[in-house]
């Protein structure tokens, strides 16, 4: 789908309440071409999302989800 961000979600919440399932999943899956492969920093910088965990959050966050990263 190409459009721009605030758009694209525009068109998730309206599907939704909609409930049009179609264009709800390309919106989503949309969505998560944008994200994937990248880093938290990277994602933030996407999507413009200030971060606002300690350092000491990041490193439990990081531990309690290490069995979802890509080795």
């Amino acid at each position: 789908m190409q459009v721009d961000q605030e758009m694209l979600f525009e068109i998730i919440l309206a599907s939704n309440y909609l409930d049009i399932k179609p264009l709800l999943d390309v919106g989503c899956k949309t969505v998560a071409n944008m994200i994937k492969g990248k880093s938290p920093e990277e994602i933030r910088k996407t999507f413009n999302i200030t971060n606002d965990f300690t350092p000491e959050e990041e490193e439990q966050i990081r531990r309690e989800n290490e069995w979802a990263e890509d080795r």
